[in-house]
């Protein structure tokens, strides 16, 4: 009987992601809960550690569904998830010309997020990441900001070419995208820009 195959990089990468969030989420929960039945007692700095492991517990919830453990899930409770985490909270997201109740695939979920979290990173002075285009065909995903531009991972990773060095954890986010996508039948482009700024990253959805 031949032996099982091994994992591939992709899974196992995923696994053990999973791993880590369900870990460090339990710690997390763990100190917020011990912290709030403090009260009053611990003055401002136990004010700030209760805020702190609320922000590491949300980090957390989002890392998780970024490595695919959220299962179908709605855009409006993704939108949730990315709320004060885009681009490390100078940006927001408007998703007005989508349905919020629209019921994102499994697989397609970390694809979606990852494409946001992207958006976030091309906005170097905070701005607004915004969604649109159709479910059943596909999704427009457009920084806007003072300042914005596609970082050169991402317009490698589109262009299917390796990264130009050795990868560093600033590129993680776009290969992840490349990763997620690949794995989810998801088509990766970008659309010429209308005037100044950049184009938009168009996930083409399988059908």
């Amino acid at each position: 009987m031949p032996p099982e195959s091994p994992l591939s990089e992709f899974r196992l990468a995923r696994l053990v992601g999973l791993r880590l969030c369900h870990d460090l989420g339990g710690v997390a929960g763990t100190v917020g809960n011990a912290l709030e039945l403090l009260g009053g007692a611990g003055g401002e700095a136990a004010e700030i550690a209760i805020e702190a492991a609320a922000v590491l517990r949300r980090r957390l919830l989002l890392w998780r569904a970024l490595l695919g453990g959220q299962g179908d899930a709605t855009l409006g409770s993704l939108l949730d998830l990315l709320d004060g985490q885009v681009a490390g909270g100078r940006a927001t997201t408007d998703a007005a010309g989508l349905d919020a109740g629209w019921l994102v695939p499994e697989d397609l979920v970390p694809v979606l997020l990852a494409a946001v979290l992207a958006a976030g990173e091309a906005l170097l002075r905070g701005g607004v990441v915004r969604l649109a285009g159709e479910p059943e065909r596909e999704i427009v995903v457009l920084p806007e900001g003072p300042r914005v531009a596609w970082s050169p991972a991402l317009l490698r990773v589109v262009a299917g070419a390796p990264l130009a060095t050795e990868p560093t954890g600033r590129e993680v986010m776009p290969l992840w995208l490349g990763a997620t996508a690949t794995a989810a039948g998801v088509r990766l482009g970008l659309a010429m820009p209308a005037g100044e700024g950049v184009g938009p990253l168009v996930l083409g959805l399988p059908r």
